[in-house]
């Protein structure tokens, strides 16, 4: 029940600051989402102060790259900083090494890959696109959860996520398709539906294994959730696992494809 009344507060705020919100109001809450979900990344890895400021750094840069693409050589003097970091610290010099990878990995991971939702936000017509991605990701975890739940028998990777089952996986695969399809014929009646389906298959596809992936950090730090800032929901990065590796699939996708 928790987690459908945060759904039921969070989703039109959402809406709205994707649809109707000036374009510099949705990059800053995609900002400051990046900021937390890296955050709460670092505190699973178990990464100090002076790298993760560093590690900060690079994100925003990453994040914001798509905006200011002259800003690339910040990436490179962060990698620097951060094996600076390694050499001088007090940590013993190979566990100095794996903070500065892990720092690195963490800024490229989340901050690199949350600015595709900005890359998507700023195409033509970016406030639908934005909408019909939370759309599809939104309508494959729900349906991949709730058929997981109700007739799940086939475990899809016990290892990495033992409450996923295949039937759930092919459950969300499928409504992702259906929920693009009804973005085609409600709002964003310019893409064909050729396009539309195979946005729903490469978002739904990608979605689902961004989820999977970051259940590889929460299993290496023992935990279930990367943090409990949305009630019935986990952490921050919890919520965006999905959209990390949605979103670089749609931009690519419109990218190659539509025009």
């Amino acid at each position: 029940m928790k987690r459908v009344l945060t759904a039921l507060i969070l989703i039109p705020i959402l809406v709205y600051i994707v649809q109707f919100a000036p374009v510099a109001v949705c990059i800053g809450v995609i900002f400051v989402a990046m900021l937390l979900a890296l955050q709460e990344y670092l505190s699973l890895v178990d990464i100090r102060v002076s790298f993760r400021v560093v590690s900060s750094l690079i994100a925003a840069t990453a994040t914001l790259v798509h905006i200011w693409p002259q800003f690339y050589f910040v990436l490179l003097i962060g990698a620097m900083l951060l094996l600076m970091l390694a050499l001088f610290s007090s940590l013993e010099l190979a566990a100095g090494f794996r903070a500065a990878v892990s720092s690195f990995f963490g800024a490229a991971y989340v901050g690199g890959l949350m600015g595709f939702l900005i890359a998507v936000r700023m195409w033509n017509g970016g406030e639908d696109f934005l909408m019909m991605l939370l759309i599809i990701i939104w309508a494959g975890d729900s349906f991949a959860y709730f058929a997981g739940k109700s007739f799940g028998r086939h475990k899809l990777s016990p290892a990495v996520s033992p409450n996923k089952t295949w039937e759930g996986a092919i459950a969300g695969f499928v409504f992702g398709i259906v929920a693009a399809v009804l973005c085609k014929f409600t709002f964003i009646p310019g893409i064909q539906l050729v396009h539309a389906i195979g946005l729903g298959a490469v978002v739904g596809i990608s979605g689902q294994i961004g989820d999977l992936c970051e259940s590889i950090v929460k299993r290496a730090a023992k935990v279930k959730d990367s943090g409990g800032m949305i009630p019935g929901h986990g952490g921050m990065l919890d919520r965006v696992d999905s959209l990390l590796f949605g979103a670089p699939a749609m931009y690519y996708y419109l990218s190659f494809f539509h025009s």
